[in-house]
């Protein structure tokens, strides 16, 4: 029985060498992983910084769509993002994400049509994501990733209480355990992100969802910016199946590709959105009238760029909406007041 059983791990073991594995997009990160992201796998990833966690995700889900020759799964993602969008006015950073494909030689309006994005603003709506992320993974088999951005933001807000978390962590049973298990199903990687739990002491706070997300996790990994080292970031290791608990320190933008284009000139961006916008949107417009009003706005968006480029709003495109709004309203007001001269002139040669 003994050999039997050890036959039967030796062939899992080779089983699981043989997946593809997702790289990080840092070496060192992937060589504390065992090698990148595998597949199959639950991970959790937390910290208190949330930015550095979410260009963490944002990374791994744009190398999800690399070929397997390149360390990617070649395959579609699924992006769940529970956030408050008043608070953070974004559904997708698409500035961030562009960029990243771009770093990788993807075609962004191609490869942004492999990632399907579920938004979630409340507790509500979350249960529905999870549903429609379950949808998803049954009907495509393409789908080799799924990212849950901060989802255990909905269940456990800071003022809650000690009988209140009981039966909130419950509630996030019920929203977790049927997309895990579709994942599973479908031998997708599944990567949630949350923020630490407060507690004493130097050593690693365990993750907020109380000891429900600590069991399920094959992997838990705890992101911590180091104070004394700018964009330093202390990873450590707390949960794998094959590996132990270890610590290192990594530059989470060192040799990045990108850094140098986060900054992309609005003026490059704007022109892009506009050519992707006459390519698919105008040309598919029937009206000859309605074609000739997007020509319009594209003049009126060409004229207006620094007031655009300065518009605190979450994406270009966004920013092109806003002026098409202002450029409506000036032209509805050019033709009241040209009708007050008209009815002007009317009653002056009137008997």
């Amino acid at each position: 029985m003994k050999a039997v059983n050890f036959c039967n791990a030796l062939e899992l073991l080779r089983e699981n060498e043989a997946k593809p594995k997702l790289t990080t997009g840092n070496v060192d990160f992937d060589s504390l992983l065992g090698g990148g992201i595998e597949q199959g796998f639950f991970y959790v990833f937390y910290g208190d910084n949330e930015s550095d966690i979410d260009y963490v995700l944002y990374r791994i889900l744009c190398n999800s769509l690399l070929p397997h020759d390149k360390f990617g799964f070649n395959g579609k993602a699924v992006f769940i993002n529970c956030g408050n969008y008043r608070q953070e006015q974004m559904l997708l950073d698409l500035k961030l994400i562009t960029n990243l494909l771009k770093a990788n030689n993807l075609d962004p309006s191609k490869s942004l049509d492999r990632i399907c994005t579920i938004s979630a603003f409340n507790e509500e709506q979350q249960q529905q994501a999870a549903e429609d992320a379950c949808k998803l993974l049954q009907q495509d088999s393409e789908i080799k990733l799924v990212v849950a951005r901060n989802i255990i933001n909905f269940y456990l807000p800071p003022e809650s209480r000690t009988g209140d978390r009981k039966e909130q962590i419950l509630k996030l049973q019920r929203f977790f355990s049927p997309v895990w298990q579709a994942c599973q199903a479908k031998e997708a990687t599944l990567i949630v992100s949350c923020k630490p739990r407060r507690q004493g002491g130097w050593r690693p706070p365990p993750p907020e969802g109380g000891s429900f997300l600590r069991h399920q996790a094959h992997v838990m990994i705890y992101l911590k910016r180091r104070e004394d080292r700018d964009k330093t970031i202390t990873a450590f290791l707390l949960k794998h199946p094959n590996r132990q608990q270890k610590t290192i320190d990594f530059s989470l933008y060192e040799g990045d590709p990108i850094m140098g284009r986060l900054t992309t000139p609005f003026r490059s961006m704007l022109q892009e959105e506009m050519d992707t916008l006459k390519r698919s949107f105008r040309e598919a417009l029937m009206d000859p009238a309605r074609r000739d009003s997007f020509d319009c706005l594209t003049k009126a968006w060409t004229s207006e760029q620094g007031a655009m480029s300065y518009a605190k709003v979450p994406s270009t495109l966004e920013a092109m909406l806003l002026l098409a709004v202002v450029e409506n309203r000036k032209l509805i007001e050019d033709l009241r007041e040209e009708v007050r001269e008209l009815r002007s002139k009317l009653d002056s040669v009137r008997p």
